[in-house]
């Protein structure tokens, strides 16, 4: 009777759990927070860690299940009542090749921020996208856990003025629990970046994200959902938001990138993630993802044979864990 009372009590806390972190996640892992050898010089230690670099927390926003960016930035309620978010007024910090670069309110960083590998498209070939999915397995949990923040997405921006990224991101320690997790995000859009709720996810989970865009006229979708869901668990997070007139041309079939990571074993035991099943709709709903990727693999330091390999249909990044 006290196991059967005990195994319940359990099953509800995991409940209970599972249900808060959806509704309301933690807070974002600061810098601060990052191993103290591995943190960016010049970066105050309460700026947050995003997949889009790091951010004053003021210009952080999260978006509940049900609510949704407007054009403005603006959150939209489920009751109808919008919550006005101002531009951001501080500046924010992205990582490239081993350095920090200071982006002022208004400016535009470099391409490919903070990011330790991918695989991108021809945006000169691909056309406006409507619709991409893609699947993933969650990897194992580094051998070295010191705070370190890992982020893994497929995503879509517009080459031809880069505002904005939608992405459904699998996270490391993203929210300063030493575990995986997914959320799903738009950023950077005067200077703020959103982010939808967030889910626990395990080792081996099999996650879908997919970006699907609505109200369509050439080649801009006026509204995008940005889904989340773990095959294994049920459990999944979708983000309404504006796409602020972008036309999003550039497809992005797997990312890596990495904070406060200093060496190898700070990565996935395992060495690798596998983005497959990758599949990207134009405007008509034809499908027009690439038959080849471009690859990019950083040099910065810890030098961890980075390695992008590449079909049609499947992204894999590896590396060295040890």
């Amino acid at each position: 009777m006290n196991l059967i009372r005990h195994i319940g009590i359990a099953i509800l806390s995991m409940a209970a759990w599972a249900s808060a972190a959806s509704a309301a996640p933690s807070a974002l892992t600061t810098v601060g927070d990052l191993n103290e050898a591995a943190r960016p010089l010049g970066v105050p230690a309460d700026y947050v860690v995003t997949p889009n670099g790091m951010f004053h927390p003021s210009c952080v926003i999260h978006v509940a299940e049900g609510e949704r960016v407007d054009g403005q930035g603006n959150v939209v309620r489920r009751d109808g009542s919008v919550a006005k978010t101002a531009a951001c007024m501080h500046p924010r910090f992205v990582a490239r090749q081993g350095t920090v670069e200071r982006v002022e309110p208004g400016m535009q960083p470099a391409l490919f921020n903070g990011w330790v590998a991918d695989s991108n498209s021809n945006a000169n070939v691909t056309p406006p996208a409507k619709k991409m999915v893609a699947n993933f397995v969650v990897p194992s949990g580094p051998t070295t856990k010191s705070g370190q923040v890992l982020y893994y997405f497929p995503g879509l921006e517009d080459a031809g003025g880069v505002q904005t990224i939608l992405q459904p991101v699998l996270a490391w320690n993203g929210f300063g629990d030493s575990r995986w997790t997914m959320t799903n995000w738009n950023c950077c859009k005067d200077g703020k970046t959103w982010h939808g709720s967030t889910i626990p996810v395990n080792t081996g989970d099999k996650i879908k994200g997919s970006m699907i865009g609505a109200n369509c006229s050439n080649g801009v979708c006026t509204n995008w959902t940005i889904k989340s869901v773990d095959k294994n668990t049920g459990q999944s997070t979708t983000f309404d938001t504006e796409g602020f007139g972008q036309a999003f041309d550039w497809y992005f079939g797997g990312a890596k990138e990495a904070y406060g990571v200093d060496r190898c074993s700070q990565y996935p035991s395992n060495g690798s993630i596998t983005f497959s099943n990758i599949h990207v709709f134009d405007m008509n709903g034809n499908e027009s993802t690439p038959s080849s990727w471009n690859t990019m693999k950083s040099n910065s330091a810890p030098a961890c044979n980075y390695g992008v390999a590449v079909t049609k249909n499947v992204t894999k990044i590896t590396f060295s864990a040890n």
